[in-house]
């Protein structure tokens, strides 16, 4: 099984390459140029599975930075495997060699030496119109290679560039992307104006987070690893000093296993853990008995509610232990039912606050006293986290004390409760859910759950987690308050904030992945998802892994 992987940023790949050919690199040797040989080599092999299906004309298109230069080597090994191929370079030849790195040029140097044909794609349209060239090439070609930007990338693509991206995209051949499909942030998974969508992407050393965030994420297609030597980030050599904040991960199969909650045989259900989820209102007792529930089928071994004392007594959840606090006019719960609250708490092991609560004012100072006297992990979830959004500073301004290394406080937001939380736009933080992921963490000293496509999971120390798994089925109102129950169900088992969080959020994808294989990917709603929880613990235990590990596990294991 595989442990937590890896993301390092652009960044610190980058640093890790540069110290390294700085390391191994001598008057006689030149480790850059070793480097991209192997990757180089590495990418054409992946090419060939390709190729094999599809024999035929490979055409090469090649930007002028390395990882054009990769290119350069993929279309040399092709040639010497007999596979006809041709490299078209974006710029023209001279303004290519100035602004290739000196090994990229020395590549280009060796496909004129070995007349390897190539061709500069602004001298062609001296005689023809670029679309023309560009169909021309696409439509005699079985398979594109795309080594035109690579990793790095945060400017707009426009003018030839954005013109070639087109045409391969409208052409409707195979794609091999070399690192990364071109016009992708490698940081954010953003896309810059215009991007390769690609059948294949031969990547090197490590992923990159713009492989798992969407809208990328859907661009890469099939990610061959390829080892190119580097030495792994969690066993660097003392010479290399890297900046290593953000620790940014893929959550796994494997690690999420190895957290779950042990069930022996000799227990009852104070072994478990009682959970008390403080929420529900009128005409929104949904949410906070669905989390109740949802607790359960994580495992707590009670489930407390507590509510307004008219909800509580109309309530019909016979699996939940409901406790009757004082009321607004509004039916919701009054800023006076705090010491109650405090002496239910006392009898929990974990909270989840939020849920259906209602955004009414008194309701509001309940929450923000209750945030303040807390003294157990806490899951703030819906309209627990619009109260907190309401003065912010009651977590910000606050020295809390860490539970075994971790916050106590695991935020739930969507980008909307997010955006309100840091006053900040919901395009802002779409544009860059990992770094705002871990922006609001370090801010509330709190482990942060960002939702979504790819949900984020941050916390304060500067780690960050990726999770891999979900379906288009969770897309239903209440699947947030079955993640805020399943959460608060592994922290009232003993799991630190941050191993709750993880574990949950992949869990939570796998009840939507199973959910969606039994009933389709619409039409679900959120009580369909709930029984199926104890499938989804069963299917990690048994080590089923993600689409995405399914991908990485052959290239992975070689590496």
């Amino acid at each position: 099984m595989l442990s937590n992987l890896r993301i390092p940023t652009t960044a610190q790949t980058r640093s890790l390459e540069a110290a390294y050919i700085e390391m191994a690199s001598s008057k006689e040797s030149n480790w850059s140029q070793v480097l991209m040989e192997i990757a180089g080599r590495g990418a054409a092999n992946a090419l060939l599975s390709l190729w094999d299906s599809n024999p035929g004309y490979v055409a090469v298109f090649c930007g002028p930075g390395n990882n054009g230069g990769d290119g350069l080597v993929v279309a040399r090994y092709l040639n010497l495997w007999g596979v006809p191929v041709g490299v078209y370079l974006i710029k023209e030849t001279e303004t290519y060699k100035q602004k290739a790195s000196p090994e990229t040029r020395h590549n280009l140097d060796l496909l004129q030496k070995l007349a390897i044909p190539y061709f500069s794609l602004e001298e062609l349209t001296e005689e023809a119109d670029l679309a023309e060239i560009l169909e021309q090439i696409t439509s005699r070609s079985s398979i594109i290679v795309d080594a035109i930007f690579g990793t790095g990338l945060k400017r707009p693509v426009e003018g030839t560039y954005k013109v070639v991206i087109d045409a391969i995209n409208e052409s409707a051949r195979q794609v091999l992307s070399i690192d990364l499909p071109s016009g992708v942030d490698s940081d954010n998974g953003q896309i810059l104006g215009a991007a390769i969508r690609a059948d294949k992407t031969a990547t090197f050393g490590t992923l990159k987070p713009g492989h798992l965030l969407y809208p990328a994420r859907e661009l890469a297609g099939e990610i061959n690893m390829v080892d190119i030597g580097l030495p792994d980030f969690s066993n660097l050599p003392k010479s290399i000093d890297i900046d290593e904040s953000p620790r940014v991960f893929l959550s796994t199969c494997g690690a999420v296993q190895s957290l779950l909650p042990l069930r022996p045989d000799n227990s009852n259900k104070g072994s478990f853990g009682t959970i008390l989820t403080v929420g529900g209102s009128m005409g929104m007792m949904g949410a906070a008995v669905m989390a109740s529930r949802s607790a359960l089928r994580a495992g707590a071994g009670l489930a407390m509610l507590a509510s307004a004392r008219s909800q509580i007594e109309i309530l019909n959840a016979p699996e939940i232990v409901a406790r009757p606090l004082d009321q607004t006019r509004d039916h919701t719960i009054a800023r006076d039912a705090i010491k109650q609250t405090v002496q239910l708490m006392a009898k929990a092991k974990a909270v989840i606050l939020g849920p259906g609560i209602s955004d009414n004012e008194d309701t509001v100072s309940f929450v923000l006293d209750l945030i303040d006297l807390m003294d157990k992990p806490c899951v703030i979830d819906a309209d627990g986290l619009n109260a907190l959004a309401k003065n912010p500073s009651v977590l910000t301004d606050m020295a809390r004390p860490e539970h075994e290394g971790d916050t106590r406080f695991v935020l739930t937001p969507h980008p909307k409760e997010l955006s309100r939380l840091l006053d900040m736009p919901i395009k802002d933080i779409l544009a860059d859910r990992l770094f705002v992921a871990l922006s609001a963490a370090a801010r509330f000293k709190a482990v942060v759950v960002l939702k979504g496509a790819s949900t984020v999971v941050a916390s304060p120390d500067g780690q960050a987690y990726i999770n891999p798994t979900g379906s288009s089925s969770l897309a239903t109102a209440g699947t947030g308050d079955i993640l805020s129950g399943i959460i608060g169900g592994l922290l009232a088992q003993g799991l630190r904030p941050l191993d709750a969080a993880c574990a949950g959020v992949y869990l939570h994808g796998r009840m939507g992945e199973l959910t969606q294989a039994q009933i389709g990917p619409s039409g679900s709603i959120a009580t369909d998802f709930i029984d199926r929880i104890p499938q989804a613990f069963s299917s990690i235990q048994q080590g089923e892994l993600s689409d995405i590990e399914e991908k990485l596990a052959t290239s992975l294991l070689s590496l």
